[in-house]
């Protein structure tokens, strides 16, 4: 087969998405993912009927548990190596997210062109109460999800990046996210495991003022001064969102949304607080 023949063949794509319990919102996902040449989910240990919905899609099951904590750069990376993909490109989806047509169209149109661009960063419409959140979530948010396989991975645990190798490309159609469809228990659940991860790396990069425990290339900037003031990101996180990204021009939504950040990072205050006093031995 010559070069040009090899360039010109048809690019195939796999949509992969990581579940943990997601019944609920897996068909949504997995539909909009139905123009795909491979369909697979990677579960996490479901006991709901995540296992069965899928199959119903015709998507390829395999469970893969990771040793806690679930990061899911970890989680990406190995559906990359370990799941036997063979298409020659692959998107990410969450369980909560949707595809539309006109994205989807532009990923297949984009994947055909002879470029050296071997990873994709993707922006999500925010969806929270029936309301998108485009100023107090800073559309567009990038997010790393579509990648060429073999020629690049993720890394950052929970805070998510390609790694530095790759060759990153944005396309600018947004996809759907809906991250409170399962509600405040779900959210607060998701984000108990990110304060956690969070308050690990700033006790790290405190002890050891080396930023290599800041492990993530996304936003690298703004998580050094947060690590360092690490005691006012209440306060500076809801000044972000509710003021200085608008986030009160976007109604009861904003406010809402705003007041839940600020409680994310309380957690994440007192999780360090907790970490440094049971570190010295002293009472909580």
């Amino acid at each position: 087969m010559t070069q040009s023949s090899i360039m010109d063949r048809k690019q195939t794509i796999a949509g992969v998405v990581l579940t943990l319990n997601e019944e609920q919102d897996l068909p949504r996902a997995l539909n909009s993912l139905s123009w795909c040449d491979e369909l697979i989910v990677v579960d996490s240990g479901s006991t709901d009927r995540t296992r069965e919905v899928a199959e119903m899609f015709g998507a390829l099951f395999i469970q893969h548990i990771q040793p806690p904590p679930f990061l899911i750069t970890e989680q990406r990376n190995w559906a990359l190596a370990s799941a036997g993909i063979v298409s020659d490109w692959v998107l990410f989806l969450d369980a909560d997210e949707e595809v539309g047509s006109p994205l989807a169209s532009l990923i297949s149109a984009r994947i055909t062109l002879s470029s050296p661009t071997n990873a994709y960063e993707l922006t999500p419409r925010y969806w929270f109460l029936g309301k998108w959140l485009r100023r107090t979530q800073g559309y567009p948010n990038w997010h790393p999800r579509l990648v060429r396989r073999g020629h690049a991975s993720f890394e950052g645990g929970v805070w998510e990046s390609f790694s530095s190798d790759s060759t990153v490309g944005r396309l600018s159609i947004p996809y759907e996210h809906y991250a409170f469809s399962k509600g405040l228990d779900d959210w607060l659940e998701r984000h108990r495991r990110y304060s956690t991860w969070d308050a690990t790396e700033i006790i790290n990069y405190l002890s050891t003022a080396s930023t290599s425990y800041i492990t993530t290339r996304r936003r690298r900037s703004i998580r050094l001064v947060m690590s360092r003031t690490w005691y006012l990101r209440p306060p500076l996180r809801f000044v972000q969102k509710y003021i200085l990204q608008l986030g009160f021009l976007e109604g009861w939504q904003g406010l809402i949304f705003s007041l839940m950040m600020f409680f994310y990072d309380l957690m994440t205050v007192v999780k360090v607080i907790e970490f440094r006093r049971k570190h010295a031995g002293i009472p909580l």
